[in-house]
């Protein structure tokens, strides 16, 4: 039986799995076509909607959905594949910059290429804010105070947004590590 999305919603966030799967079946060729579209690769088309919808069954607890659900599925992976493809364009540049026997021959240099790029897709997925934060401590090198007054904001709040987009990061490596095995 089928049933309207904003049902399917509730049953999700009620834990309802078949409620998600039935979600899944209804969207996921048409999303998979529009991410296509951005992407121009079905592979990652196929990628970045099983994990959106990994994402909102991992966070469906916490799931606001202010608008149908039709709008939210495709904004959201739009979002998703513009991250794709930015996290794409830097494994390309690291890829380029490598010498190619290095590469072809060393199996470490593959794993750490590899995880740089599962790491780059799952801070694509952070919120934007949190990202900045992250990105700002992680790889621009400021300290928690500096990245506070740059934002406006308290130090507590830039380490909880530290530790919260760690913990993020932790949960997404994991599920790209299970997936991949």
């Amino acid at each position: 039986m089928e049933f309207a999305d904003d049902i399917l919603i509730a049953g999700i966030k009620r834990d309802d799995y078949a409620c998600c799967n039935q979600l899944f079946m209804r969207y996921y060729s048409r999303l998979c076509a529009y991410v296509f579209n951005l992407t121009h690769n079905y592979s990652a088309s196929e990628d970045v909607v099983q994990e959106l919808f990994i994402r909102l069954w991992i966070n469906r607890q916490k799931l606001e959905i202010h608008e149908n659900i039709s709008g939210y599925l495709y904004r959201a992976s739009k979002n998703a594949a513009l991250n794709f493809i930015r996290a794409e364009k830097s494994r390309q540049k690291l890829i380029q910059n490598m010498p190619e026997l290095e590469w072809q021959n060393d199996e470490n240099l593959i794993e750490q290429i590899e995880f740089s790029a599962a790491l780059n897709r799952c801070i694509g997925q952070l919120p934007e804010r949190s990202r900045d934060v992250f990105m700002k401590s992680r790889f621009d090198g400021l300290k928690q105070q500096e990245i506070s007054d740059q934002l406006g904001t308290s130090v507590k709040t830039i380490k909880n947004q530290i530790w919260k987009s760690l913990q993020f990061l932790k949960a997404c490596l994991e599920l790209h590590e299970a997936f991949e095995h």
